[in-house]
């Protein structure tokens, strides 16, 4: 037999349960595109109402619900802020300029919140001179700060901003089922911070595909007619839908045992020469590390580690990210944290 890995890549890696397995063999289906598929229609329906919006919208990946979202909420040519490091600007391969035909304009952020002043600063004064700013994006929980959590009175502030510029915020929510455990607050309440919303399946959720996005329904209509064009369109998707609500009631409630083995992972590794933490806090499930010690690199250490029988992911020469998820357990963290600690002792400093 093989050896296991334990895999901390990220949480796409994670497979449907048992229950999704059994429950995808005898789901009811039909033709989604035309309408009739009775699993679809109950998913959409109730991510609708668990985030108090009035329609959802199935689709295969969580960059083809953001895509649709920017390309039915703008025109052509009209801009779109968002903050720089943000994934559907950064890992969308451009989605935003050849879907949407977005003008971008980027403004630095910290942990993934958009400086409110310099978001109100950023918008087009009316002028045939320039692009409109037509669409504000946010990310929940923000990735490349290490998941972090966008707090309630922060997204307060830009909600109040935006609905006095009647300028609609879409929020990336590929994680937000993350924020929603850290924090107790209600999805209803998350969605109204914003017009649309787009909510990863296959991600801490456990799904083996998918995608919703979320708004009022004329917009959902609109972003039905994207979806068309980007090939989108599923048939008997209930197949996959029922598993997206088998994820509510049998994962959804695991979230914050992801979230505590992340920090734990991260109390394990403070202290050992040649790392550190590469963000000020791990509020959900990632962990980003710096190499810092000068006989390593990142895609050295990623590569002593799967001898060890642990996947993680290189970013950069210097950045190594940790993922966790329901397929990780405490012993995988101890098994990784036990593995670096080899591997940078082992390694001569110069």
């Amino acid at each position: 037999m093989g050896q296991r890995f334990a895999d901390f890549r990220s949480d796409t890696v994670t497979t449907p349960t048992a229950r999704m397995l059994e429950a995808m063999a005898t789901a009811r289906v039909g033709d989604a595109v035309l309408g009739d598929d009775p699993t679809v229609d109950a998913l959409e329906k109730r991510f609708a109402e668990l985030f108090g919006h009035e329609a959802a919208l199935f689709t295969p990946s969580g960059t083809m619900s953001n895509q649709c979202a920017v390309a039915a909420h703008i025109e052509p040519g009209e801009e779109v802020i968002v903050e720089s490091d943000a994934h559907i600007f950064m890992y969308e391969g451009g989605g935003l300029s050849r879907v949407g035909g977005a003008h971008v304009r980027t403004i630095a952020g910290e942990a993934g919140m958009l400086p409110v002043d310099e978001v109100r600063a950023a918008v087009r004064p009316p002028s045939v001179h320039m692009p409109r700013t037509a669409l504000i994006c946010l990310e929940q929980t923000h990735l490349f700060s290490g998941g972090s959590i966008l707090p309630m009175s922060y997204l307060e502030s830009l909600r109040a901003l935006s609905l006095q510029l009647g300028i609609p915020v879409h929020i990336d929510g590929a994680r937000i089922f993350n924020a929603l455990a850290e924090t107790g607050i209600d999805a209803a309440d998350y969605g109204a911070m914003c017009d649309s919303m787009s909510v990863s399946l296959c991600k801490g959720l456990s799904c083996p595909v998918g995608s919703l996005l979320i708004g009022s329904g004329a917009f959902i209509e609109r972003a039905k007619r994207v979806r068309k064009w980007l090939g989108g369109g599923m048939r008997q998707a209930g197949y996959l839908a029922i598993c997206g609500l088998i994820a509510l009631d049998e994962v959804l409630p695991l979230l914050s045992d992801d979230n505590a083995r992340c920090r734990k992972l991260g109390g394990a590794i403070l202290g050992l020469p040649g790392l550190q933490i590469a963000q000020p806090n791990i509020d959900t499930n990632i962990l980003f590390v710096e190499i810092t010690h000068p006989g390593l690199d990142a895609p050295m250490v990623e590569a002593a580690l799967s001898d060890h029988g642990v996947l993680a992911l290189a970013i950069g020469d210097r950045l190594l990210r940790f993922v966790t998820h329901r397929l990780v357990s405490d012993p995988d963290i101890d098994r990784a944290a036990q593995a670096l600690q080899e591997i940078v002792t082992a390694t001569p400093r110069g």
